[in-house]
């Protein structure tokens, strides 16, 4: 969660407008107003002198990160990224007429395999 939000939402789930926040922290209405639109990045001593303002703890955990799955890294890594601005360049009308096209043909395949077992299967 950006810090932005962060101030935003304590000072909301306290109850206070800007100006009681910046008077309880001892700083201007603009400064708060900043900080929770982002223009500025607070250290972590303001954003604990600001939570102690809304009567809240800040508390910052280290989490593990999951490991990466290895199929989806891998997967990653190869595709086809020329394709898919190819395929995002086309309308939504143009990519379901290509998809009813694939399935098509898919359906095609599939009977030329069935076909061609029922052959093997008479031989």
């Amino acid at each position: 969660m950006p810090a932005s939000t962060l101030i935003a939402s304590l000072r909301q789930d306290a109850g206070l407008t800007q100006e009681e926040l910046a008077r309880r922290v001892g700083t201007s209405q603009p400064a708060i107003a900043r900080l929770e639109a982002g223009g500025t990045s607070p250290s972590v001593a303001t954003l604990e002198r600001l939570a102690r303002a809304a009567d809240m703890d800040l508390e910052i955990r280290l989490v593990p990160r999951p490991a990466p799955d290895p199929v989806i890294a891998a997967y990653l890594k190869d595709i086809d990224r020329s394709l898919l601005r190819e395929n995002l360049r086309l309308t939504v009308d143009q990519r379901i007429r290509a998809l009813a096209s694939l399935q098509s043909f898919h359906e095609e395949v599939g009977r030329g395999v069935a076909a061609a077992r029922k052959r093997k299967l008479r031989q």
